[in-house]
């Protein structure tokens, strides 16, 4: 056979029975790269960077799992500052729970969370309930948000206000309206992750007058101590 008739054979053309992966596969492996290579990315883009600290998950999730601290991480990626469906703080999403399926490493999203069933201990807490005054408590929280619990002790002298727990999550709430609570106190489901934390509310919420500051939006604040 000729040269000429050689080229003229039509060649096979060979191509990839194989399915291209997934947009979550490809956001998984991509992320894991950025993860690791967030430093170099920072020093070689300088001020053209945006680097964001941003929440995943350290394994493959259900839907209906109750996030817990060792489902969460956070890394450091270059992301665009109009990207507003993922969060910062893994501590913000203790107590939520998954509506959809989450993979290793995968973004956790706003739209995949609910708040988390108020009849529901996540693994690893315990219960703690407490009644407080109305006044001294948000008028509203939800299963899954954050609160530090103050207290006031005007027998002392001198009178001191103390933190008695910082940013524990809110099992469930009923701030006295409701046709089960008639009382106009407020009833305070807390799980808490310490014993001795959990007798220390018990025992202020006896001895004390105790208030519930919400910190779900601020948990950088610092809520000092107050002796006066």
């Amino acid at each position: 056979m000729s040269a000429t008739d050689t080229n003229a054979v039509e060649q096979p053309i060979l191509s990839p029975s194989r399915r291209l992966p997934s947009g979550r596969a490809v956001l998984g492996a991509l992320l894991i790269t950025l993860a690791v290579l967030g430093i170099l990315l920072a020093t070689r883009l300088g001020d053209q960077a945006t680097i964001r600290r941003v929440v995943v998950a350290t394994e493959d999730l259900a839907p209906g799992t109750v996030l817990e601290p060792q489902h969460l991480t956070s890394v450091e990626i270059r992301l665009a500052e109009e990207v507003d469906f993922v969060f910062e703080n893994p501590e913000d999403l203790y107590g939520t729970v998954l509506l959809g399926p989450l993979d290793e490493s995968e973004f956790v999203q706003f739209a995949n969370l609910a708040a988390g069933n108020p009849d529901s201990v996540p693994t690893g807490l315990v219960e703690v309930s407490i009644e407080v005054e109305a006044v001294r408590a948000p008028s509203s929280l939800t299963a899954g948000e954050l609160v530090t619990l103050v207290a006031t002790f005007p027998n002392d002298e001198p009178a001191v206000t103390r933190v008695i727990a910082r940013n524990v999550p809110v099992l469930s709430y009923d701030p006295g309206n409701s046709e089960f609570n008639s009382t106009g106190d407020t009833v305070l489901r807390l799980g808490i992750d310490d014993g001795e934390t959990a007798s220390e509310i018990v025992t202020a919420s006896i001895t004390g007058d105790v208030s519930v500051i919400g910190v779900t939006g601020a948990t950088n604040i610092e809520i000092a101590e107050v002796t006066g």
